[in-house]
Order: structure tokens, then C-alpha cells, then sequence
């Protein structure tokens, strides 16, 4: 009997340690999300545009961009395409092509992107941008619950876009736009 339970322990011994060494090995892999680099990412991901609406925040290394309907939740979100082309996040329905949130990020780091634009040829071109005050047109004082929520939630608000690339679930900006004007763009993608 003491043989038998031996050699039962040792058998469920050897089959922990294989699940837990094959765990091991896929989270250190590069097949895991946290570490595909963005270069993969640039290289292999399907790409979509997505509608920015403002800055959320900005300090001298980088800024994170206020998407329109496209959101990094904490769990697995789908991603589609709407009627205008723009891309958009739901977590009701499901998609072939989905985010997980803790594998991504909207913050652009100057360091990984090359100026490009015209009017924002560097850092502090950009930065004065979000500094400026915001403008508002055809004011309406019905709209200003809204305005006040724009000042709350917004470093500075914009219209334009961004191209996003997402594979295995991570995503990754290539070029941001403000207005028609393309100001960024990842340096691997040359």
C-alpha cells in the first residue's frame, strides 16, 4: 500500500511540476502579450484608425491621447470597425480582434516616435499646444455642465486621429494626427 501511494505522489509531483514549468516558460516567452515588442506588434498587428478627442494627460517625456470610444479596459475588450471607419472597443459583443488592457497603453513616449509634422516639429512645438487654452465656439450656456466636464477631463481638447495596430491582444499607436496634420510616428516603422 505504502508503495502504491508513493509512486501516486510522485506521479502527481511530476505532472505539478510540468504544468507549472510549462506556465513558467509561456510567461517568459514572447508568445505572452507583456512581451511582444512593439516592432511585432508593428509588423504582424491589423491595423485600425481611431478617433482622438483630446489629451488626457502630457508631461516633458510623453502625453497619453483621449480616444473617442475606443477604450484599454483591466479585462479583455472587442474591437470593431463603426460606420464612419472609425475603430471602437465593446465589451458586450464579441470580435475576432480583442485588447487587454493590462497588456496595453496609450501613452506616447517621445523617445519611441519621430516628429513629422509641420506645424509640431518637436516636443515643445507640441507642448505649447496642450499649454494653450481651449476655445469654444458657438457657446451655449444649456451646453455648459458639458464644457465643465470637458475642462475637468481633458489637458487639452482636440479633434483627430491615431492608427493603431493590435496583435495577440496588444496594442500600439504608429501615427497620431491632429486634425489632418500627421505630427507623429513610431520609429519602427521605417
Amino acid at each position: 500500500m505504502k508503495k502504491h501511494l508513493w509512486k501516486f505522489f510522485a506521479f502527481l509531483t511530476a505532472v505539478l511540476s510540468c504544468i507549472a514549468l510549462c506556465i513558467i516558460i509561456y510567461a517568459l516567452s514572447p508568445l505572452h502579450p507583456r512581451n511582444i515588442s512593439d516592432k511585432a506588434i508593428i509588423k504582424n498587428g491589423t491595423e485600425f484608425t481611431v478617433k482622438l478627442k483630446g489629451v488626457l494627460d502630457c508631461d516633458e517625456n510623453g502625453f497619453t491621447p483621449a480616444a473617442d470610444r475606443f477604450f484599454l479596459g483591466k479585462d479583455e475588450i472587442s474591437v470593431f470597425v463603426g460606420e464612419d471607419g472609425f475603430a471602437y472597443t465593446d465589451y458586450d459583443s464579441k470580435s475576432d480582434i480583442g485588447l487587454n488592457g493590462r497588456y496595453s497603453s496609450f501613452y506616447i513616449s517621445y523617445d519611441n516616435y519621430l516628429f513629422c509634422g509641420e506645424t509640431y516639429k518637436n516636443e515643445q512645438g507640441l507642448q505649447k499646444f496642450f499649454d494653450s487654452p481651449d476655445m469654444i465656439y458657438n457657446f451655449d450656456i444649456n451646453n455648459l455642465p458639458n464644457y465643465i466636464q470637458d475642462v475637468m477631463t481633458y489637458e487639452k481638447k482636440f479633434y483627430g486621429k491615431a492608427t493603431v495596430k493590435i496583435y495577440r491582444k496588444k496594442c500600439v499607436i504608429t501615427e497620431l494626427y491632429i486634425g489632418e496634420e500627421k505630427v507623429l510616428s513610431h520609429k519602427d516603422i521605417n
